[in-house]
C-alpha cells in the first residue's frame, strides 16, 4: 500500500499535478501631487462689491487715519459693531510714530504695529495734498505697510484712497484734482507691490463731476452722519472673501 502511495504521488508529480507557481503582478505606483495654495486676487484693481460683511467681521477689525476716519469714530455705526477707530486731527504720514491720537494715549503708529486684530485700514494723506510730489510720500507710505506686514503676516491691510473734496484752500480746482490724483496713483503703487488691497470711496462718495456729494459733508471734506455711514455701508460691502480667490492647485 505504502508502495503504491509513493507510485502516485511521483505519477502526480509528473503530470503537473503539483501547485502551480503564481506569477507576481507588478503594482501600479499612485502619481503624487503636489498641492499649494495659490492668490487669484487681481491687486491693480479697487476691492469689488461683495455682500455685506456679517458685524462679527468688525470685531477683528481696526481702523486709523486722519481727521476724516474721525467722521467713522464719531458718527458712523462702526464702533457699535465692534470696530476699534482711531483717528488724529492734521495728521500727516511722518507724524505717524509720535502725534497723540483723539481716541488714545499713544501714537497711531505703535497701536497698529501692535494691535491683534486681523484687519487693518488707514485712511492718510489729505492733510499732505497741497505737496506736488508724492514720491517720498509713497515710500514712506510702503515701509509702513512693510512694517505692518512683517509684525502681522496673516493680516488683511486695507489703503483707503482719497475722496475728492468739494475744495482745499491754497489749491484751485484743477491742482486739487491733479495731486489727488498722484497721491491716490501712490497708494496704487504700494498695494500693487505689497499686494494689499485698495479701496476706492469715490464710487460710494461722489456724485457724477466726481467731487463728494454737498449733502454728505459739513464743510467740504469731513463727512457728516448721513456720508459717514454711507461710507460705513460701503466699507461692509467691499470686503475681500480670501475663499474666492485663493484656491488649492495641485499639479
Amino acid at each position: 500500500m505504502k508502495k503504491t502511495l509513493t507510485i502516485l504521488t511521483a505519477f502526480c508529480l509528473l503530470c503537473g499535478c503539483a501547485p502551480a507557481e503564481v506569477e507576481e503582478q507588478p503594482v501600479e505606483e499612485e502619481q503624487a501631487y503636489a498641492c499649494r495654495y495659490i492668490d487669484f486676487y487681481d491687486y491693480n484693481t479697487p476691492v469689488p462689491a461683495s455682500e455685506p460683511i456679517q458685524d462679527i467681521y468688525f470685531e477683528d477689525t481696526i481702523f486709523g487715519g486722519d481727521s476724516r476716519m474721525g467722521s467713522l469714530y464719531l458718527f458712523s455705526d462702526l464702533r457699535d459693531r465692534g470696530a476699534e477707530i482711531h483717528y488724529v486731527t492734521s495728521l500727516s504720514l511722518w507724524r505717524i510714530y509720535d502725534m497723540e491720537l483723539e481716541t488714545a494715549e499713544n501714537n497711531l503708529y505703535d497701536i497698529l504695529i501692535n494691535t491683534d486684530r486681523s484687519s487693518i485700514y488707514m485712511l492718510i494723506g489729505i492733510n499732505e495734498i497741497r505737496s506736488d510730489d508724492f514720491t517720498a510720500w509713497a515710500e514712506e507710505y510702503q515701509t509702513i505697510v512693510q512694517e505692518l506686514r512683517n509684525a502681522h503676516p496673516q493680516c488683511d491691510i486695507y489703503l483707503i484712497l482719497a475722496y475728492h473734496p468739494e475744495e482745499i484752500s491754497g489749491l484751485d480746482a484743477n491742482e486739487l484734482s491733479a495731486h489727488l490724483k498722484m497721491e491716490n496713483d501712490g497708494l496704487i503703487n504700494v498695494a500693487q507691490m505689497e499686494h494689499v488691497y485698495y479701496l476706492n470711496p469715490d464710487e460710494a462718495l461722489t456724485g457724477s463731476d466726481g467731487i463728494v456729494m454737498s449733502d454728505i459733508v459739513w464743510d467740504g471734506l469731513h463727512l457728516n452722519e448721513t456720508g459717514s455711514q454711507m461710507f460705513a455701508d460701503f466699507i461692509a460691502t467691499h470686503v475681500v472673501r480670501k475663499d474666492v480667490y485663493v484656491k488649492e492647485v495641485c499639479e
